[in-house]
């Protein structure tokens, strides 16, 4: 069988959240026997040397990225108005689509919804295929939050437009795939045919540099926070630690990787502080995946200071799974509330709280699991959190081309997608 994705990041070369949920996808059904490919639009030229052979690549043209900058839209929210208004690129996706002929196609985030949506009313008679909705949170709820927030770059037209793509294609959809229950309860609203399939890990890699890391940190206790260059990262850091970070000895470091490190570097909160804070973090920024690896089993606790976002948290899935004591919101384990009783597990909510909680866990030495722990720990894995979908994406039903809203009589459907499919219909 044969699956594509439209998505907004490429997926090969996985680094974020939504990268390594869409590549898992992938994999779990390569691994059934599945044919998949991936669409990708994208401001990002770069991009492309990370799209595998067969995938379509389509780059905003650079009139449009200025419009972007100047508008000061989200990459995303960017994305859905690109592709809305280019006829010429929904033409260069419905041709891939035939070409490929999927019988599933995956809306990733919802953002390339505008594409599909008009493929649905004007691909050729012989198509046949189900539509997926991919969500990795509730993404009107995500930006709503964002525009309430002073500084958060997010306005209120990106919500509305947010709202709108999200709610058709959720209901348009024949599955809509949540991360969790509580995304799932509110899809329940608009489709009864939803399913949560959380987000999960595949083991690490094979660490390196060891015994350079080890010597970096010999004789400290260590803490470590992993996060993109995503705000609400940096911000739960920075409230949970106040960000004044005196509450730790002189024998304790906090170490922070990936693109978060540079958000909190360059706080005014931060930089208040950064004569007592400099001598008590280590802002590593990116690391690849070997130098991660290293870094997570030097690490004496992983902390997880998440007070606000959409969906489910990879990385709290990654500190679980790697047997390291958790200190974290109960936010944080949304989605794997399974864990939050599990020994080495310690959550706090208020920032005072949080500090201690975190001081007491570099201070104290993690319990031994048991054998049921262990095991129990397998459930994480993106094979056990993703093993249902191969079986209900075959399931699902397959839809044909639905006649376009206008005109009505048959003659003037027809014309209507011949001129859409040919580029005359709609041009932007």
């Amino acid at each position: 069988m044969r699956y594509v994705s439209l998505g907004t990041y490429p997926i090969r070369q996985p680094v974020q959240g939504g990268q390594l949920r869409a590549n898992a996808i992938h994999k779990v059904l390569r691994d059934c026997g599945w044919e998949t490919r991936h669409v990708l639009v994208t401001p990002n030229r770069g991009a492309r040397r990370e799209m595998e052979a067969g995938d379509l690549f389509i780059e905003m043209p650079r009139r449009f990225r200025k419009q972007m900058a100047r508008r000061k839209w989200r990459s995303d929210v960017a994305t859905a108005e690109f592709i809305a208004r280019s006829s010429s690129h929904r033409l260069e996706i419905a041709r891939f689509l035939d070409d490929f002929r999927p019988d599933v196609i995956a809306v990733e985030q919802g953002w390339l919804w505008p594409a599909l949506r008009e493929y649905v009313e004007t691909c050729p008679p012989e198509a046949n295929f189900s539509i997926v909705y991919s969500s990795h949170n509730v993404e009107q709820h995500l930006l709503a939050q964002e525009a309430a927030i002073a500084g958060a770059g997010t306005d209120l037209w990106s919500a509305r437009r947010a709202a709108d793509i999200e709610s058709d294609l959720a209901a348009k959809a024949d599955l809509v795939v949540a991360v969790s229950e509580q995304d799932a309860a509110h899809f329940r609203k608009l489709n009864p045919s939803v399913v949560v399939a959380g987000n999960g890990v595949w083991p690490r890699e094979t660490p390196v540099g060891l015994d350079r890391w080890a010597s970096r940190f010999a004789g400290l206790r260590t803490a470590l926070f992993v996060g993109s260059g995503h705000p609400p990262n940096a911000r739960g850091f920075l409230q949970m630690t106040d960000p004044d970070l005196g509450f730790l000895s002189a024998s304790e470091r906090i170490v922070v990787v990936g693109g978060v490190a540079d958000q909190i570097r360059n706080d005014p909160g931060f930089l208040r502080h950064r004569g007592a804070d400099n001598a008590r973090i280590e802002l590593l920024g990116m690391q690849d995946g070997a130098n991660l690896s290293a870094l997570i089993e030097l690490a004496d606790v992983v902390m997880l200071p998440i007070v606000e976002g959409g969906g489910t948290n990879i990385k709290t899935a990654e500190a679980l799974y790697n047997r390291k004591p958790v200190v974290a919101t109960s936010f944080a384990l949304r989605g794997y509330e399974q864990f939050q009783h599990w020994p080495n597990v310690r959550l706090a909510d208020r920032p005072e709280d949080f500090r201690d909680v975190l001081a007491q866990a570099l201070r104290s030495e993690p319990e031994e699991l048991n054998s049921a722990d262990i095991a129990q720990l397998d459930t994480l894995l993106w094979s056990s959190t993703l093993r249902k979908l191969p079986e209900l994406f075959a399931a699902l039903p397959r839809r044909q081309r639905q006649p376009a809203a206008k005109p009505a009589d048959g003659r003037g459907r027809f014309l209507h997608g011949l001129l859409q499919r040919l580029g005359l219909r709609g041009r932007s």
